[in-house]
């Protein structure tokens, strides 16, 4: 048997890589909202973005809440306790993977009004949900459940949330500072976010030594994202949401080199994501119990059919009040099925946040995601195909259409 000096260091040293994908990823995930194409036309796009978020969020967290009780870490809990588990679930159910899509685009050739959309929705959703899923885990880390099973023992929680409810006994100023916390925590970590992307901004301006550059600039943004992520958690902020942030802000500097530095942070990201994607996604298989993911097979089937009802749902009344054309209602939800690389990073944030009861939580959603990640490309691919966006199917590409987020993603982020 291992000693525990070289396992407290081995585990050491993985979460540190892991920390590093999480901060890439999110840098990734950021760095593919582009405002000025938002700004053409906001209006379908916050609508959409609206609609799915909405219906996705209320779907899942009802049936959660209804069967979370049957869920194995939550039998002997009460049912605040799946009302918390279940909004962090809802709010995962609200993310969508940019890679994915783009991957399909790539395949399809698919442009036009129909793929502009999907792939503007996707991107404002993940940003999105990033804050939500933040904000969230700091309102059940001040909930003061315990999580502490009828029998006494311990099944969650970390010290924020085993403590009761600030100003239970303190007064109203307590409770109400109590409450303002997550949002503080959220500001300032989109204040320090928008800082970093500045600073990472100033690593992709031109190098006198173009070669030299081609190579150092990857590892310094690879070491300052490192820094961002693991810094942040010191202090209290969230690690990803200020990722995205940074990495939002450095892709959308406006000054005379801006679109050259868009350009220059895809391509390093692009050429990072492979090895990040290969580390990442083998971190998070290790770490799976598969005990635990059969067991949880059935209720994530479930949690996946009641995602899949809400898209439709919430696509088709998204299409109507954007007033997209008659053809796109029928099929807009199956744009919006796959997950990836953000829901997968924000499920392990919820491992290290609540380390009790994260890896069974982490177990259910992993298995959503991954029922997910099956159905969303051919869906996503049937559909352009439906409105007539696929240049590979032999479709013509619909007059003053434009390419997913200019030009259908070449060259963008990979794995998130």
């Amino acid at each position: 048997m291992l000693s525990g000096g070289p396992c407290a260091r081995a585990t050491t040293r993985l979460s540190l890589l892991d920390n590093l994908c999480l901060a890439v990823i999110g840098i990734a995930a950021g760095s593919e909202l582009h405002l000025s194409e938002l700004r053409k036309n906001p209006k379908p796009v916050l609508v959409m973005t609206a609609s799915i978020t909405v219906f996705t969020w209320v779907f899942i967290f009802a049936v959660f809440s209804a069967v979370g009780s049957q869920v194995e870490f939550l039998k002997d809990l009460t049912q605040a306790h799946v009302f918390a588990i279940a909004s962090l679930a809802a709010t995962l159910g609200v993310a969508r993977s940019p890679a994915s899509a783009i991957a399909v685009l790539r395949e399809t050739e698919g442009r036009g009004q129909f793929c502009t959309l999907v792939m503007s929705v996707t991107v404002v959703k993940d940003v999105l949900v990033v804050v939500m899923f933040a904000m969230n885990l700091e309102l059940v880390a001040l909930s003061g459940l315990d999580f502490v099973g009828k029998g006494g023992a311990e099944i969650g929680g970390d010290g924020a949330a085993d403590q009761p409810v600030a100003g239970a006994g303190g007064g109203g100023m307590a409770t109400l500072l109590a409450l303002l916390e997550p949002i503080f925590s959220v500001v300032m970590t989109f204040a320090v976010g928008i800082g970093a992307g500045v600073l990472v901004g100033q690593l992709l301006k031109p190098a006198s030594r173009p070669v030299l550059g081609r190579i150092l600039r990857p590892t310094w943004i690879l070491m300052l994202a490192a820094t961002l992520f693991v810094g942040s958690g010191l202090v209290g902020l969230e690690p990803l949401l200020l990722c995205v942030v940074a990495g939002a802000v450095a892709a959308n500097r406006q000054h005379a080199n801006g679109e050259t530095e868009r350009e220059v942070l895809h391509t390093v990201v692009s050429a990072v994501m492979p090895g990040i994607n290969l580390v990442f996604f083998t971190l998070a298989g290790a770490s799976l119990h598969l005990s635990s993911v059969f067991n949880s097979a059935s209720f994530a089937a479930l949690i996946v059919g009641t995602r899949l009802a809400a898209l439709y749902i919430a696509a088709w009344v998204g299409c109507h009040l954007a007033g997209c054309p008659a053809e796109h209602k029928q099929v807009a939800w199956m744009g919006y099925v796959t997950q990836a690389g953000v829901a997968l990073g924000l499920a392990r944030t919820a491992v290290t946040r609540f380390p009790a009861w994260g890896e069974d939580f982490s177990a259910i959603m992993v298995a959503v995601i991954v029922m997910n990640q099956v159905l969303g490309p051919p869906l996503f691919r049937a559909a352009i195909i439906a409105v007539g966006e696929s240049s590979s199917a032999g479709r013509g590409v619909k007059e003053g259409g434009q390419g997913a987020l200019g030009g259908g993603g070449g060259g963008k982020e990979e794995g998130v």
